[in-house]
């Protein structure tokens, strides 16, 4: 099958077809390109950005759930104190985000179902 199709597409460049062809293979390679490189790259400058940020004091989570405050910063090594008196390594780059991101976004989270909710209760006042 595979072969059968590889010469078809050789026989097809001894003709010089329209380049119509080559586009429509093109197009949508280069698309699923574009669509997995662009994300990963915004992820990667938003997680760069985030190890820039890390400061002494400054409350984590980790990508394995783990929340602490970090008590020292070493190049590729954040100490964190989970505890008092229990302080943990780890590598900067399993710092997923700080506390402070984390409440910002539940918080949004929050206030976007609390909205329904209200909506969903005066709804039901009017109607009785």
């Amino acid at each position: 099958m595979t072969t059968n199709l590889l010469s078809l597409v050789l026989a097809q460049s001894d003709n010089q077809g329209s380049p119509l062809g080559l586009l429509i293979l093109l197009v949508p390679m280069g698309a699923i390109l574009w669509l997995t490189i662009v994300p990963q790259r915004k992820q990667r400058q938003k997680q760069a950005e985030l190890m820039s940020r890390l400061a002494v004091g400054e409350e984590v989570l980790t990508n394995g759930g783990i929340i602490g405050t970090i008590t020292y910063l070493e190049d590729d090594v954040a100490h964190i104190e989970v505890d008092s008196d229990v302080v943990i390594r780890v590598a900067k780059g399993a710092i997923s985000r700080t506390t402070s991101e984390a409440a910002a976004a539940a918080s949004g989270a929050r206030r976007t179902r609390g909205g329904a909710k209200a909506d969903d209760g005066a709804d039901d006042a009017d109607g009785e």
